[in-house]
């Protein structure tokens, strides 16, 4: 039998001591880890809320208890606020000056069901608010015709409240296509959302004319354009005297923007609240530029060119519709347009603009619209068989929703708004 020194006996102790202390810390570490994530704000994406996931049993309480408990229960674990179904029915009512009646998140969901947002209030009205529900309640508070917004990935035949709030811009896809349709809503979406509700309610019923070329006519959009999409979205009515190829300036073949206006002022009776214009991509191809006069007398002007044309236009606007704002649509940055050529009629579109006082919704030099990047080419303008890809210069349903509406419907609402 072996002996051991007293001086392994004294080395084998602390050894044990030692791993005892270690353990101990690793214990004390675990606990202080798990205190402090019981302490930290949550992924609130990936964690869906409900009332039996935050430890209450929903049969125990009744309706006041369940709010008042959950409320705590956010304030207390979350510093960005959760937003419920229940809190969203109620500002949308609220913006849209929808009756609600009585304060209790139940009573809410009975009322938007009175009132047509949803179709019905046996939801858990304290379920967090998902991009989809979100959809759903817009597209039957406002009344939407079914739309289909092309090429979104994680969509499918059965989205068709969230495909029309896509095809309207609410939402975006991202960079891979997709829409997340079951993404909890941030607050920056939340406050947009609202605000866009808030826009329908001031735009709803105002009339609108519109003239141009293939931008303001939807080529790239089954024949939906700019003052198409502009008025569907917010509930407004619109007259579109708008043809594919048109041009300011005489050109042969072509539409010539001052007969439209003419056209319009001869058989429409009635006094639109804005007016909507764009041109200029043909006249860069079949005009002559032309110059801009210093005076506002139609005579001076030369109408065969694009600068007269375009001036003459103005002048026929305010003859025929006295005092009605009109807002000037400055096309995107194209690939197929020389960029020295592109500017020169950009800044005339822009000055002969500001001379006759229009507002105006600048999509070259105030968005990143601009197909010379492939991408973006392929993402937002039309296919063409015979080109084998797409355009760059006919916007889709995607490119009105991101560049066009956002910019125009803002100048409209500031023009009706004065």
């Amino acid at each position: 039998m072996k002996v051991i020194s007293k001086k392994v006996k004294n080395r084998i102790t602390y050894l044990t001591i030692a791993a005892l202390a270690l353990c101990l810390g690793c214990v004390f570490a675990a606990c202080t880890k798990a205190q402090a994530e019981s302490n930290t704000t949550p992924d609130v994406s990936a964690t869906p809320l409900s009332i039996g996931a935050i430890g209450f049993e929903e049969d125990t309480l009744d309706a006041g208890g369940a709010e008042e408990n959950y409320s705590r229960w956010l304030s207390d674990h979350y510093s960005a606020e959760v937003y419920t179904c229940a809190q969203w029915l109620t500002d949308l009512q609220g913006v849209l000056k929808l009756p609600v009646s009585g304060d209790t998140p139940h009573a809410v969901m009975s009322t938007a069901l009175e009132n047509g947002v949803i179709d019905d209030a046996s939801a858990d009205p304290y379920s967090p608010l998902t991009r989809r529900f979100v959809a759903q309640t817009l597209v039957k508070a406002l009344g939407y015709e079914a739309r289909t917004a092309d090429n979104i990935a994680d969509l499918n035949e059965n989205d068709t409240a969230l495909s029309t709030a896509v095809y309207y811009g609410y939402f975006l896809p991202d960079s891979n296509g997709c829409v997340s349709p079951d993404a909890l809503i941030t607050g920056e979406e939340y406050q947009a959302l609202l605000a866009e509700a808030g826009r329908y309610e001031r735009l709803h019923g105002k009339r609108a004319l519109s003239f141009g070329d293939s931008i303001m006519f939807g080529m790239g959009n089954k024949e939906r354009g700019i003052s198409d999409m502009t008025a569907e979205k917010y509930g407004m009515t619109v007259l579109d005297f708008s043809v594919s190829g048109a041009t300011f300036g005489v050109c042969s073949g072509h539409s010539h923007i001052p007969d439209q206006i003419k056209t319009a002022a001869r058989i429409n009776q009635s006094k639109p609240d804005i007016i909507l214009l764009n041109g200029g991509t043909n006249d860069m191809v079949y005009a002559k530029h032309g110059e801009v006069v210093t005076g506002y007398d139609p005579k001076d002007v030369n109408e065969r060119t694009f600068a007269g044309g375009f001036e003459y236009s103005a002048y026929l606007l305010q003859r025929y519709w006295p005092g009605v704002p009109v807002v000037y649509i400055r096309a995107h940055d194209m690939d197929v347009c020389d960029d020295i050529k592109e500017q020169q009629f950009g800044e005339t579109e822009l000055t002969v603009a500001q001379k006759w006082q229009m507002d105006i919704a600048d999509i070259y030099n105030d968005t990143d619209f601009c197909t010379e990047q492939t991408a973006m080419r392929e993402a937002y303008t039309a296919y063409r068989a015979k080109l084998g890809h797409c355009d760059g210069i006919h916007p889709t349903a995607l490119g009105y929703a991101k560049f066009y509406l956002p910019l125009v419907a803002e100048r409209v609402d500031m023009d009706l708004s004065r």
